[in-house]
């Protein structure tokens, strides 16, 4: 009867390992990788866009043909973002997520370039005689 106790002993220690080994592997397969592609409403691919999980630095920027992909776990949600278009949240639901980005219509309506050059004295006195 020793025995079989002492046996039990050390199976115990084992046997948990492999718990908390196996609950570790399911944890890691949490995350998906999600793909799609932003797009404008016109339909074109739009190049850069900013694809962020929300309240972390975990992010990516699209291609050239407007295609992203990010790992990310289910449920989460990611930010869509580009320069002269309303910023988009969308949860993720599963692997495939498209995005079609409405432009800002708040946008600057025109752009002010003021330069500022140097002058001697000299160049002010003969511009004015001639």
């Amino acid at each position: 009867m020793c025995k079989v106790q002492l046996k039990n002993a050390r199976l115990r220690p084992f046997v948990l390992f492999m718990a908390l080994f196996l609950m570790n592997v399911s944890w890691a397969f949490a995350q998906l990788t999600v793909t799609g592609r932003v797009q404008s409403k016109s339909g074109e691919p739009l190049i850069g866009v900013n694809v962020i999980e929300k309240g972390t630095t975990n992010g990516t920027v699209t291609d050239l043909d407007g295609n992203y992909s990010l790992r990310v776990e289910k449920g989460k949600t990611l930010v869509f973002s580009y320069i002269g278009f309303v910023a988009q949240e969308n949860v993720v639901k599963g692997a495939r997520m498209n995005v079609t980005l409405l432009e800002d219509t708040e946008t600057l309506d025109e752009v002010v370039v003021i330069g500022y050059g140097s002058m001697q004295r000299k160049d002010v006195t003969s511009s004015i005689t001639s």
